[in-house]
């Protein structure tokens, strides 16, 4: 028997929206009478809420917010609506399975025949996506400008000195070597923008290829890194094998090795030391490595790092390591980072540092940056 009070609201839902249209449009729809009761609700709006039982009697702001007082006006579309009698627009914001759920929320006065407002209906559209995209627009531009800010500033710098004072030929050239290092990594930073939007599009594909690594991959790196490694006083050990034959893609994989490097020499102050190696211990998997003595990586910062807009000592703008991540999937590998140990210029990984007699004080502690390529990859 449905109680009377529903079929009057029905009936005057009928003669002003039509029950059906609410039901069918895909919108969350409910309606509170103007003591905030939910006198009636689709099954939209019950999937959005966190009880699962009955809501019909219970207050709004206590079934989507656990509240016992109702929402600010300020934040509260259907407050406003009972005070001005006119429809409203607001946000709301709610937490659902650990997430933050962004909904754009629209009220509209329920008037009886006789003129009176009864009833608000409030019409809630899930934009967590939408709101999310701005949210990622935002960031990305202003990672985009942070990181090119100080190479553009640099260039125009340098620009402005050479075109300024007559200097010796080998002053000259020594400028201009600095302003094509600055214009690397303002491409770099173009390069891992653009590779990051694909990946949010979903139309990031490699194309592996089989190659001798160290020619087609190493090499190209170093030589990009050479100018602003020894303005830095930075310092790279190289143990990769010079015949390594791998299947991948090898432009995609330089970004992995550029934004690695980037970081280490970022984060890890001047004269950082950066090694990079190969192990042989994995039959399915090619694994290298691109440690560094620079500033410690606790646990657990090691554990999030990879994580969007996280850096090396704090959360950030930076996207690298997470561009970073994303090629190696493409490659069937995985990436993280774990303490390695340096004496000297050799590198010890942590099992390895366990099987060794050397006094601890002789040891410095690093990161170790290790990424897999699987060997099953197919050349294209």
């Amino acid at each position: 028997m449905r109680r009377p009070e529903v079929s009057k609201l029905e009936e005057m839902l009928g003669e002003q929206f039509g029950v059906e249209i609410l039901n069918s449009m895909g919108l969350a729809t409910v309606v509170l009478d103007r003591e905030f009761n939910i006198t009636w609700a689709n099954n939209e709006y019950k999937k959005l809420q966190r009880e699962p039982g009955e809501i019909i009697g219970k207050k709004c702001y206590e079934v989507s917010f656990n509240s016992k007082v109702p929402c600010s006006e300020k934040v509260c579309a259907v407050r406003r609506t009972l005070k001005t009698n006119c429809s409203s627009k607001g946000l709301k914001i709610i937490k659902k399975d650990g997430e933050e759920k962004f909904l754009d929320v629209f009220s509209f006065p329920l008037f009886s025949p006789q003129g009176k407002l009864e009833y608000v209906v409030e019409v809630i559209q899930d934009n967590t996506q939408l709101y999310k995209l701005v949210e990622l627009s935002d960031r990305l531009t202003a990672y985009a400008s942070h990181e090119l800010k100080t190479p553009l500033a640099t260039i125009h710098q340098l620009a402005t000195v050479l075109r300024g004072i007559d200097l010796p030929k080998e002053k000259r050239n020594d400028l201009y070597d600095r302003i094509i290092s600055r214009s690397q990594h303002g491409l770099k930073t173009v390069e891992n923008f653009l590779i990051y939007s694909k990946i949010k599009a979903g139309e990031l594909e490699i194309t592996p290829i089989k190659i001798n690594f160290y020619s087609q991959v190493i090499k190209e790196v170093l030589d990009f890194h050479t100018d602003y490694a020894l303005e830095k006083g930075v310092e790279f050990e190289c143990e990769i094998p010079q015949d390594l034959e791998v299947i991948c893609d090898p432009d995609y994989i330089q970004v992995v090795y550029n934004n690695l490097i980037t970081n280490a020499i970022k984060h890890g102050g001047e004269k950082v030391f950066i090694y990079l190696g190969y192990s042989e211990k994995n039959h399915d998997y090619h694994v290298f490595n691109v440690a560094n003595t620079g500033k410690f990586i606790s646990e657990e910062d090691r554990e999030k790092i990879f994580q969007r807009y996280v850096s090396g000592r704090e959360r950030g703008s930076g996207i690298g390591l997470d561009v970073s991540r994303e090629l190696v999937k493409k490659h069937g590998g995985k990436i993280w980072v774990e303490p390695c140990y340096f004496l000297g210029k050799r590198c010890f990984w942590q099992e390895e540092k366990v099987k060794l007699k050397i006094k601890e004080n002789e040891l410095t502690q690093g990161n170790n940056f290790v990424f897999t390529i699987s060997k099953k990859l197919k050349a294209k």
